[in-house]
């Protein structure tokens, strides 16, 4: 199968998808976060889940993403460890904003675009509140297949936000050290060079959203991280 019919064969696995939720992904990929200012953010209580600070759009698709995913309504006002400056909520939002700004989010097909932008919808969905929680990866990938599974997603689509959302810290840890991963471990994380992009983008959006001035993202990162991305595609090209 030439890589022609590859792409067309993956847009397609969306058809089986009910209207409701097709229009759920365009409005992932549509609503605008890169100019959003977060940082006094917070939603109101009452009946309907709004912020002043954002736009009708922003906080209509919020709102439909509760509708069609409930469980993220857990991350409303939902606190973490003193480290980050934003409560779940926000801090998923912030992820969404900094892989919609990422140089290479653009570069990406819309099928990957769609996987990266659940994945980063998700990756905290179950995060305990106010602690370290080393377990949430783990426990989120299994949540977002549950979710996703039933929204009518396929199993590839699924096993992609899944990878993602389980090792959404790996990347991070790799390049300050706190983690060596043998060369099966390596395959088995990141599976194809192009997977690799999208665990990249998804983890520099992550670092830079645990403080509102971006600043547990360290100088040097970004390049550390890019020659990191080819020692990994190199291993995965020999294997």
């Amino acid at each position: 199968m030439s890589m022609n019919e590859q792409k067309e064969q993956k847009e397609c696995l969306f058809s089986q998808l009910s209207n409701e939720i097709k229009q759920l992904n365009e409005t992932l990929l549509s609503v605008d976060w890169k100019e959003a200012d977060l940082n006094d953010c917070s939603f109101e209580s009452g009946s309907e889940i709004n912020c002043p600070n954002l736009s009708e759009e922003q906080n209509n698709l919020i709102r439909n993403i509760i509708k069609y995913i409930p469980e993220w309504k857990r991350l409303i006002g939902c606190k973490q460890h003193q480290i980050h400056d934003y409560c779940l909520d926000f801090h998923t939002i912030s992820v969404l904003k900094n892989v919609q700004k990422h140089e290479d989010f653009n570069k990406l097909r819309k099928y990957d675009k769609v996987i990266l932008l659940y994945a980063a919808l998700l990756h905290d969905i179950e995060k305990n509140e106010n602690e370290v929680d080393p377990e949430h990866p783990v426990k989120g990938a299994k949540k977002s297949s549950s979710i996703l599974y039933r929204l009518g997603f396929g199993e590839d689509f699924i096993n992609s936000v899944y990878l993602l959302v389980k090792y959404h810290q790996v990347l991070g840890f790799m390049v300050s050290g706190k983690i060596n991963l043998t060369d099966d471990e390596i395959v088995e994380i990141f599976k194809t060079p192009a997977f690799v992009d999208l665990h990249a983008i998804l983890s520099v959006a992550d670092i830079k959203s645990v403080k509102k001035d971006e600043s547990f993202c360290k100088d040097g990162l970004n390049e550390k991280l890019e020659e990191l991305k080819e020692k990994i595609k190199s291993k995965l090209f020999s294997t």
